[in-house]
């Protein structure tokens, strides 16, 4: 029988985190075991180049509920009809998944042993109740750290503990709000740090903000209560993250830095999940046979304390992030103990545009894209992103390269914390975003589900079986690479300019710039300077579409490994004017009575997010903000760097919730001017403050005459007043950007930015927009560090990017424009290709089994698949 420890003290466990024993326990060194034998994956469906490659996602894990699968064959038989399965069958996040997930996941490779069998696992955190035996208190991340300030005894039972504040510990989060904190008290060494020898874990009871105390239940998750003296002792918060289930419990994160703290036997964390992982996936591990693993959450960067001293350092050191270099470091030590016929995958669309996904190149397989182009972007605004991320993954890859778009949209459910559901969305958009997987190599799965085939079996989409067929990898193989139509119309750059030696001549910005072997090298002027930003002004328009496509590489940064590429963008912006809203920004809070800005952290209900805002009949990209309001007060900020002109002003609007005139006193709206120069910072200048609670857009604009010149970071904070109150403090940071003082209205045309990977060998980068409104735009580029970027090849193109591609046995169209347009078909298709035929329960109407004339009609962000009629089910 599987057991847990209870929360309450354990007699005769030693000092540490010695946390409970679980199901599939095993002897000391078993570690050291070998993996599974070889499995061949080079043989898996899924790694065949017949296209779609599709698999079942994680609707197979509920394999574990024995009431609605009480056989192994009436849970497999449902899930064979595609190329593999994924699910969890560990219980790192998730209850009760042990042990039938797992078996009869191994029975399912056995029964098809052509079919992927993959494990999905959360890479950021853990339940602190499953097999964390091994680790130590060091090997987890932790927020600030506060002084206890009077003894505490070593007891059993529940109690109070005075500390320095109470203002980071919390009652009611997690994803549910039905969750309190998990607490480490610690004994402090002479160096500042904590004693991770002298360490107790408790669960958070009650806080009482009077008082300044915290109630706690002792002696928790395999601890002992020990004794801890005032002033000379800290308590602080786990760095958390779900609960993923209402009855789960709350996660605690992996320290994966390079400084992470050693054990007595000299391991850090990183040594102990290899451990486990080799373990479990051992040729009498609990995972043989499975073909690999898809590492969920991964990051590239982190929050908390990860070196122990009591501060939040968020894994950044000396300015370099080694908890991002730790995750490649990680990723790299459990490649040398599986070998490289095992699949290993993590998210690669994290953050904003990516930004925060893992950069294991050349080490993992692939990645998960969980929602194309971004979980909550069904109108596919990050088109060109997303196509990014595919295409680097593809060719930078670890062989054989595989990476998958997991179909999936969400949107948050009103008065429901942590609910989210499906949007209801027109059929083109869920064809257009599996056509742009397949067009890029990538296999698709499904969290979004068509509805039921007979006999109440999982729905398959049409396009990933090709109808009728009823058969994966239906297209057979590609006979030509991906195309884009935009790459066949001419270049707007054409001529002299379009030579990178010329393009020399006329880029703007604080850099260098020189001509070497037939490549333009561009370098910072500030030798300080953490980002290269450049553009190329002045680009004749013709027409609302215009495609850029950039061939790139860049030097890697100092302190970094060589293989993790750097984080890019490409956007296009009316040469008149410049976004503030989509380039490389940073988000946090300033907190009353704290000199430090830090990161923002949801748990305070502090908000930054993305999006599209009405007021009135006024709509805007924006910045929705709210300050912190949870056990602490202040203000929700975000920063940019930008070069100023002569000229030029400031230019934003601001605007309040629905219900902040009746409810809220106002938000103080500050911005805050900083000039960059050779590695120096000035004093921080206020060049806008104003309250307001109006239901209303506000625009505003400041002149910038006085940084004309320089490089300044300009930083936007939401403050919750001068009273402290921050109710309905919903808040809104919109349009902002710098234009010409002489402007007298609006820009005629958003600013659209793609984000891309930058690494040692050339990639070719595409955005596109669909609203040019100006005679002329800037191509601007924003890499980040300052070490070399080279420019190898730019074209611009008054088109749409519009995909297609070729197979044996059909062809994929994808129109990713918000205008429908004809496609004109190949000669040598022409009278061969048909629409595939379809599920009556789907689209009908498109999937329809008719044949195609010499143009193929595509609606506003669609796509078709067609076979060709000479064809046969094979």
């Amino acid at each position: 029988m599987k057991k847990r420890v209870p929360l309450r003290s354990m007699a005769m466990v030693p000092t540490g985190i010695m946390l409970t024993c679980f199901l599939w326990q095993v002897s000391a060194g078993a570690q050291d075991r070998s993996p599974a034998p070889s499995s061949n994956t080079n043989r898996l469906l899924v790694l065949q180049p017949d296209a779609p490659q599709a698999f079942f996602f994680r609707q197979t894990e509920s394999a574990y509920q024995t009431g609605k699968y009480p056989t192994y064959e009436s849970w497999s038989e449902p899930y064979g009809r595609l190329q593999g399965i994924m699910g969890k069958c560990l219980e790192e996040e998730c209850l009760d998944r042990e042990p039938r997930n797992a078996l009869f996941f191994r029975r399912f490779k056995q029964q098809h042993p052509r079919q992927a069998v993959m494990l999905h696992f959360n890479g950021n955190a853990r339940d602190p109740r499953y097999h964390t035996e091994p680790f130590f208190a060091g090997h987890w991340i932790y927020r600030q750290a506060v002084v206890i300030t009077e003894d505490v005894p070593a007891e059993n039972g529940v109690t109070d503990i005075a500390v320095q504040s109470v203002r980071d510990f919390r009652i009611e989060t997690g994803r549910y709000k039905n969750r309190n904190d998990d607490i480490a008290l610690f004994g402090m060494t002479a160096d500042g740090k904590h004693d991770w020898n002298h360490c107790e874990q408790v669960q958070l009871v009650s806080v009482n903000a009077k008082e300044q105390t915290i109630r706690v239940r002792r002696g928790c998750y395999g601890t002992r209560p020990l004794a801890f003296k005032a002033g000379a002792s800290r308590a602080a918060a786990h760095q958390t993250e779900g609960p993923w289930g209402r009855n789960n419990h709350l996660m605690w994160y992996y320290n994966y830095a390079t400084h992470c703290p050693r054990d007595a036997n000299g391991k850090t964390c990183t040594d102990h999940l290899v451990d486990d992982l080799a373990r479990w996936f051992s040729s009498d591990g609990i995972l043989a046979e499975f073909d690999g693993i898809e590492f969920d959450v991964l990051f590239n960067n982190t929050h908390g304390d990860t070196d122990g001293d009591g501060n939040v350092d968020d894994g950044v050191i000396d300015g370099v992030n080694r908890y991002g270099i730790g995750v490649v470091q990680f990723a790299q030590q459990l490649r040398e103990r599986m070998g490289d016929d095992f699949l290993m995958l993590a998210d690669g669309a994290l953050g904003p545009g990516g930004s925060r996904s893992q950069r294991a190149f050349g080490i993992f397989n692939g990645i998960e894209s969980e929602g194309w182009p971004n979980l909550n972007d069904w109108e596919f605004d990050d088109w060109s992103g997303g196509l990014n991320r595919l295409l680097y993954w593809q060719e930078n890859a670890r062989a054989p390269a595989f990476s998958y778009v997991n179909h999936k949209w969400i949107q948050p459910v009103a008065g429901q914390p942590g609910v989210t559901r499906h949007p209801d969305v027109a059929p083109a958009r869920h064809r257009l975003a599996m056509a742009a997987a397949v067009a890029a190599d990538n296999a698709v799965c499904f969290s979004i589900r068509p509805a039921n085939d007979p006999g109440g079996r999982p729905g398959i989409w049409d396009e990933l079986r090709g109808g009728a067929r009823g058969e994966a990898g239906w297209l057979g193989k590609p006979i030509e690479p991906m195309r884009r139509l935009a790459a066949q119309t001419p270049d707007l750059l054409s001529g002299a300019a379009s030579m990178p030696a010329n393009l020399a001549k006329i880029i703007q910005g604080d850099v260098s710039t020189q001509w070497i072997d037939d490549t333009l090298r561009i370098t910072p002027m500030d030798p300080a300077a953490t980002s290269t930003t450049f553009r190329i002004p002045g680009i004749p328009t013709s027409g609302p579409d215009l495609t850029v496509l950039a061939t790139l590489s860049a030097d890697p940064m100092l302190g970094y490994l060589k293989t993790m590429a750097r984080l890019g963008s490409v956007g296009v912006t009316d040469g008149r004017v410049r976004s503030m809203m989509q380039d490389d920004i940073v988000t946090g809070m300033r907190l009353r009575n704290q000199t430090r800005d830090r990161s923002l952290d949801p748990a305070t209900g502090a908000k930054f997010s993305p999006a599209r805002v009405s007021i009135a009949e006024e709509t805007f990209d924006a910045f929705s903000v709210h300050p912190p309001y949870k056990a602490t007060k202040g203000a929700t900020f975000w920063t940019v760097e930008t070069d100023v002109e002569a000229d030029q002003s400031l230019c934003f609007a601001l605007g309040m919730g629905p219900l902040s005139p009746q409810r809220s006193d106002g938000v103080r709206f500050i911005i805050e001017a900083t000039v960059l120069a050779n590695g120096h910072r000035s004093v921080a200048r206020t060049i806008f403050d104003e309250t307001t609670n109006q239901h209303e857009w506000l625009h505003r604009s400041v002149p910038l005459d006085d940084f004309a010149g320089n490089r300044i970071q300009l930083k936007f904070l939401a403050d919750c007043g001068i009273n402290d109150n921050s109710t309905t403090d919903h808040a809104s940071w919109a349009n902002v950007r710098i234009q010409q003082s002489n402007m007298d209205s609006l820009p005629s045309q958003p600013a659209k930015r793609a984000n891309t990977w930058v690494g040692t060998q050339p990639f070719t980068a595409g955005v596109y927009t669909s609203a040019i409104g100006s005679p002329e735009v800037d191509i601007e580029f924003r890499i980040e560090g300052g070490q070399a970027v080279f420019l190898h090849r730019i074209s611009v193109h008054a088109h749409s990017d519009v995909l297609s591609r070729r197979f044996e046995n059909g062809m994929i169209i994808a129109n990713p424009s918000p205008r429908p347009m004809d496609f004109e078909l190949p000669s040598d298709l022409v009278g061969s290709l048909r629409h595939i035929k379809g599920s009556p329960k789907q689209d009908p109407k498109t999937n329809s089994g008719r044949r195609t004339g010499p143009t193929v009609q595509l609606g506003p962000l669609d796509a078709v698949f067609l076979e060709r009629v000479d064809t046969t089910s094979r």
